[in-house]
Formats: structure tokens, C-alpha cells, sequence
């Protein structure tokens, strides 16, 4: 038994009766002590000058590669203030990409579906307040709106909101709508609430009549649904060409009456936006068919006449890319309108309804 101040002791040393080269072994395989690596050294910045102190082998070699000519931050960039501006170096837009890289009925299909997208959003802008009256059916109230809406499915909310968007979205593309690249995001704003004030025209229009037809009295006559100074165009003068109306859903003499000139504006304006786009695609079917008629011959060369004509059918001779002519497509009873519309006074006095209604 030892003592608290007393000598160490070997009695209790295991390896006390080894051999010498066997604990020589059994030391060299012992592990070894654990040593944090040191911290790597920062890069100097090239106005600092070199320490003294810094031996030649630690010294940093500056990167003297020529870099290219540097480029403002994008704006996909969440820091402006320079960081990371290493990693933008190489970046390159998506829209760059992708107008290297598509094809025209690629940029068309793009440009459609996008007008589209930009359309359905200011349409649901414009249907505000008849989605949350909708919503407020089915959700808001009292406990007997809420038993009401439940029972109904909120039929009539729905259906006034679902013709808000119809109409709407129509009215947006009568009147070019997100149709030139030239337009600002302010002249877009404005068709938007051109849009708007027409709809709650023919709505105060539908409420006329049917205040009309309640009390027996004669209908309101129908003003021109774009100019309310002038009266309606008859059917004749909206008559569309026969290609144009087979693609619309129902003929334009089965649309009620005051619907009648926004579904041919709406018609042919889409028509005239088709030809636009066509303009592109017609080259490149041009392109297209030289480089047809260079694969059919070369394998005319190698197979025959027969085979390669089979492998590689003639192309259309006169592809038909514009069906509408663009005498047909222009109509003069709009053209008036557009003038009318765009001048300071129509602007103004349109202000001062929207004001008003506000």
C-alpha cells in the first residue's frame, strides 16, 4: 500500500516482465497525438506589400492570367454590393440562352403562351371584387349564407364571376392586349383599365335592359360597344372571313346582341396578332424546305428517285402560313374608334369616370 506522498511505484506496470523489443513494438503502434492543423494562410491584397517577415516559400504568387473585361452584377445577383462577383464571371442569362438556342416556332410558342399568362392575370385583376364576393359566399357570413352557399354551391357568385373573366379576358384581347414589343408596362396598364371600364359599360347596359324587359318597357337602343357615339355595326359589317369563324366557338349571329362586336374585335384582332408571328415562321419554312429539298436530293443520288422521294416527301409548294388577307382582316368601323380613343379628350374623360368610380 502506498502513500499519497509516497514514490511511484513499478509493482503494478503490466509490461514490467516484456521483452525489450517487444515493448519497442507495442510503442511504435500506440497512436498518435491528435494535431490541429494550422490555419491556411489569406491571400495578401495586391496594394499590401509582402511582410519581412514572410519567408520566400510562403510568399503568395499573384494570378497574372488576364481576366475579361468585367460586367455590371445581374440582376439574378441577391448581393450588388460586389460579393461573389467571382462566381457571375461566367453567367450567362436565360434570355440570351434561349434566343441563341430556340427556333422561331419555339420564340412563337414562348411569346403566346406567356401573352396568354399575362392576360389571364389581368383578367383576374379586373374580376377582383367577384372573387371575393365568391369566396365571401363560401366561406364568410352568417350561418345561414354558409348553409345557402353550400346548398347552392354559390351558383350564381360563380357563374358572375366566371362571365367576368370571359368577358374580360376578351376585351383584353380586342383591344392588342401585351401585342407589341414596343409598349410600355403603363401602356399596357391603361388597356387593362380601358378594359375594365367597357365591361362595367355592358354590364350597366345588361341591367338597362333588364329593367326594361320588367317593367314593359321598350329596350334601350344598342350603341357601338367601343364608341358609344356611334350605333352598333350590323352583322354585315362584322361579317368574318369563313377560316376565321369555323375556329370560334359558336357563329357570330348566335352571340347575344351586344356581344356581337367584341367577339368579332376579339377575333380579329387575335387574327392580326397570327399574322405578326407568321412573319418569322415564313422564313424559317423557307429555310426549311431549301434544306428538304437538299436531303431528298442527296438521297435521290444514293437510293433512286423512288426511294428518296419516299424517305423524303416533296415539300408544300405555297405553305399556307396566312390564311387571312390583311384587307379582310382591317375593318373601318374600329379604325375611327382607335383614333377617337387615343385622343386627350377621351383620355381625360376617361380618367374622370374611373375616378368616379373609384
Amino acid at each position: 500500500m502506498g502513500w499519497f506522498w509516497g514514490g511511484k511505484s513499478n509493482q503494478n506496470d503490466p509490461a514490467k516482465d516484456l521483452d525489450d523489443d517487444l515493448k519497442q513494438f507495442l510503442k511504435e503502434q500506440q497512436p498518435r497525438p491528435y494535431v490541429p492543423a494550422e490555419a491556411p494562410i489569406e491571400p495578401l491584397q495586391p496594394s499590401e506589400k509582402l511582410s519581412p517577415t514572410v519567408k520566400p516559400s510562403e510568399q503568395i504568387i499573384p494570378d497574372t492570367i488576364p481576366t475579361a473585361e468585367e460586367r455590371p452584377l445581374p440582376k439574378e445577383s441577391l448581393f450588388q454590393d460586389g460579393r461573389y462577383k467571382h462566381i457571375w464571371k461566367t453567367y450567362i442569362p436565360q434570355d440570351e440562352i434561349t434566343a441563341a438556342t430556340s427556333t422561331p416556332v419555339e420564340r412563337v410558342l414562348s411569346a403566346r403562351k406567356d401573352r396568354n399568362q399575362s392576360i389571364h392575370k389581368a383578367a383576374l385583376e379586373n374580376c377582383a371584387f367577384e372573387e371575393e364576393m365568391q369566396q365571401i359566399c363560401f366561406k364568410g357570413g352568417n350561418l345561414t349564407d354558409r348553409l345557402r352557399g353550400r346548398m347552392t354551391m354559390c351558383h350564381e357568385e360563380t357563374k358572375a364571376f366566371n362571365r367576368c373573366y370571359t368577358l374580360q379576358a376578351k376585351f383584353l384581347q380586342a383591344l392588342g392586349y401585351m401585342t407589341s414589343a414596343t409598349s410600355s408596362a403603363e401602356d399596357e396598364e391603361k388597356i387593362q383599365m380601358h378594359a375594365d371600364k367597357l365591361y362595367h359599360r355592358m354590364m350597366d347596359y345588361e341591367a338597362e335592359v333588364d329593367e326594361a324587359k320588367r317593367n314593359n318597357q321598350p329596350i334601350p337602343p344598342l350603341s357601338s360597344l367601343f364608341n358609344p357615339n356611334r350605333p352598333a355595326p350590323t352583322l354585315e359589317q362584322m361579317a368574318l372571313p369563313k377560316a376565321m369563324e369555323d375556329k370560334m366557338k359558336k357563329p357570330l349571329h348566335e352571340y347575344p346582341p351586344h356581344e356581337r362586336e367584341l367577339a368579332a374585335r376579339a377575333a380579329l384582332q387575335e387574327a392580326k396578332l397570327t399574322d405578326l408571328y407568321a412573319e418569322d415562321l415564313f422564313k424559317y419554312s423557307v429555310t426549311m424546305n431549301e434544306d428538304r429539298k437538299n436531303r431528298q436530293a442527296f438521297l435521290t443520288r444514293v437510293f433512286g428517285e423512288v426511294i428518296g422521294k419516299f424517305l423524303i416527301p416533296d415539300p408544300p409548294k405555297d405553305p399556307n402560313i396566312k390564311p387571312y388577307s390583311l384587307q379582310q382582316l382591317e375593318r373601318d368601323i374600329w379604325q375611327e374608334e382607335n383614333a377617337s380613343s387615343t385622343s386627350p379628350q377621351a383620355q381625360k374623360q376617361e380618367s374622370i369616370d374611373m375616378r368616379k368610380r373609384g
